[in-house]
């Protein structure tokens, strides 16, 4: 404790945590050894209660003193940037989700064409072959190609739709509930 001119000529950070009535470290003392340093910086931490620094030491030149009200302040300033930062963070929260969430919605879409096109299917099947059983005139040529545009008109009236949930990312955000549309086209027992 007595060495102060020896002792702070090395370190360039000082915390002071002593139990004292007055403070150990005084203006002087540190003086002597700004001079000794080269008047390099010195960072002194005064975390003692009471005051183990005297306040006049953060008068001199390149001499930084802080003490336990410096830290709370710079605590709450810290946690008020940070809070400033929340609604932020929640916008991007918000903005993953919304495309993990349209993403996902694009996925059980191409699942639910796909389960409405295989049913399309099978009705026109079973369609053409009630329809066509009658129709014993058409040859097995007019009948492919009956059947052929049948499957070109599917293909039509399901392509669109599907170009457009691929491509329009406004679209499959508005699809919220793809079950009310799987439950719409396709029966509950017929569901993949």
């Amino acid at each position: 404790m007595g060495e102060w001119d020896t002792a702070l000529r090395s370190p360039d950070v000082v915390v002071s945590s002593v139990s004292a009535e007055e403070p150990v470290l005084r203006r002087e003392i540190v003086e002597r050894a700004m001079v000794a340093r080269g008047n390099r910086a010195l960072f002194l931490m005064d975390l003692g209660v009471p005051r183990n620094i005297d306040p006049k030491v953060a008068e001199l030149y390149n001499v930084y003193v802080y003490t336990t009200d410096d830290l709370a302040e710079i605590v709450q300033q810290n946690r008020n940037a940070r809070e400033s930062e929340i609604p932020r963070a929640q916008g991007i929260v918000d903005e993953q989700l919304s495309k993990f969430l349209s993403w996902q919605a694009s996925v059980e879409l191409v699942g639910l064409v796909d389960a409405l096109r295989t049913k399309l299917r099978e009705e026109r099947a079973t369609f053409i072959r009630s329809r066509m059983e009658p129709m014993k005139h058409l040859t097995e040529t007019d009948r492919a190609h009956i059947e052929k545009l049948m499957d070109e008109m599917l293909e039509k009236l399901l392509l669109e739709p599907a170009q457009r949930l691929r491509g329009e990312k406004e679209l499959r955000r508005k699809i919220q509930n793809v079950e009310a549309l799987r439950d719409l086209f396709l029966s509950s027992r017929e569901k993949p």
